[in-house]
């Protein structure tokens, strides 16, 4: 039987360089919205700026295994870390909208290459036996790293110091993998998406994934600006999106467990109305930033969502020949809707300022919670799978 503590140890390069890639694109992500709303653009624009990264990462699913199966995965993440940090250096020169447009659509297609690239690696390292230790530990990594690189949004750099740091920490992950010996996976499986037929079988996993898509990343992509929108400034901007990112880390083990004992929907649902309360206290009580920062904490649950797809989808299938078209259709879905919200969190917020955050975030939590309401609940089938960065894994 493998040990998963000597499986993590095979892997620490592999760990070392993530946890400075998530530190990076935490900053830079983060800071997006707080420079743009400085230089004077509106909500609508920093919407159209950050959707960008996302119409970059659905390619990525798309595409860029392809890449990774030529020239190999040590090789790749060079590539594409370099790409990235070359695009971050880039933000410097010009504000223009059209320019941070093309360079967030980079960003977008190299950080899903970067995270298929990750994912599939551990897919390979981590057998059935061990595997969720390590993504236990593989969460930890991302969680702490995330919450790092949000925290360092607080320091208040001057726009090429943050620029500098960023792209500093994306091009530090290359060097472990580079400089330490070790074995590379196999190419990536290439699989058919067939959104209609998965839909057929799978569809509360296909809309939990597009609802989680929608709000994790517009939360990732526009909550700095609803913090600013309230009169704030970055370090309330980086406390906020921290406490969020915290009670998504601890929560994910209190879900993981109800998931398990109770079923997908239940939890799907109960992860749905706890953040749908929250979201109510924001638009009728006007809450103080100490409160904010308290109520973002269980805000956190939402942050399991595109996880609990997964596992619905994999309950569902009576054909596991097919997980992994599902998989890769859930994922495809995720960015598909991720692509939307910043466009419409954007518009609405430019004319209904940070109200319009908080009832785009109803009006999806409700959507989901009436969906789900009308589904099976099915208490048996795979564990609770952790997916902080969208990682297609299934047990056997």
């Amino acid at each position: 039987m493998p040990s998963p503590k000597r499986t993590i140890f095979s892997m620490t390069s592999l760990f070392i360089s993530m946890s400075f890639l998530f530190i990076g694109n935490a900053l830079i992500i983060s800071s997006v919205g707080l420079i743009l709303k400085e230089s004077g653009m509106s909500a609508f624009g920093i919407g159209l700026v950050n959707a960008c990264f996302y119409l970059g990462a659905l390619l990525g699913t798309i595409s860029a295994h392809k890449i990774i199966s030529n020239i190999g995965h040590i090789r790749s993440f060079g590539v594409f870390t370099a790409i990235f940090s070359i695009c971050i250096i880039l933000h410097s020169l010009s504000y223009n909208i059209i320019f941070w447009s093309l360079l967030r659509f980079i960003l977008g297609f190299c950080y899903c290459a970067l995270l298929l690239l990750i994912e599939s690696w551990l897919n390979e390292k981590a057998k059935n036996a061990v595997r969720s230790t390590v993504l236990g530990f593989y969460e930890a990594v991302f969680y702490m790293s995330f919450g790092i690189g949000v925290l360092l949004v607080g320091f208040k750099f001057e726009n090429p110091v943050l620029f500098a740091v960023s792209a500093c920490l994306i091009m530090f992950s290359s060097l472990p993998l580079n400089l330490i010996k070790i074995k590379e996976p196999k190419q990536l499986s290439k699989g058919k998406i067939s959104i209609p037929k998965i839909f057929n079988i799978v569809p509360l996993a296909i809309v939990t994934s597009i609802i989680a898509g929608m709000l994790l990343n517009g939360f990732f992509s526009m909550s700095s600006l609803f913090i600013l929108l309230q009169g704030y400034g970055a370090k309330e901007v980086s406390y906020f999106m921290f406490c969020v990112i915290l009670g998504g880390f601890l929560s994910q083990f209190l879900i993981g467990s109800i998931s398990d004992k109770m079923g997908r929907k239940f939890t799907i649902i109960l992860c749905a109305l706890i953040s749908f309360i929250i979201m109510l206290c924001f638009l009728f009580f006007k809450p103080g930033i100490v409160m904010q920062y308290f109520l973002a904490f269980f805000l956190g649950s939402l942050t399991p969502l595109y996880a609990l797809a997964l596992a619905r989808a994999n309950d569902m299938l009576k054909d596991k020949s097919q997980l992994v078209e599902v998989g890769r259709a859930v994922l495809f879905c995720y960015y598909l809707s991720s692509l939307f919200s910043p466009l419409i969190l954007g518009f609405l917020m430019q004319h209904f300022a940070y109200n319009g955050y908080v009832c785009f975030y109803l009006f999806c939590l409700a959507f989901l919670i009436l969906f789900a309401i009308g589904k099976p609940n099915i208490k048996r089938g795979s564990k609770f799978k952790r997916n902080p960065g969208n990682m297609v894994i299934f047990d056997d």
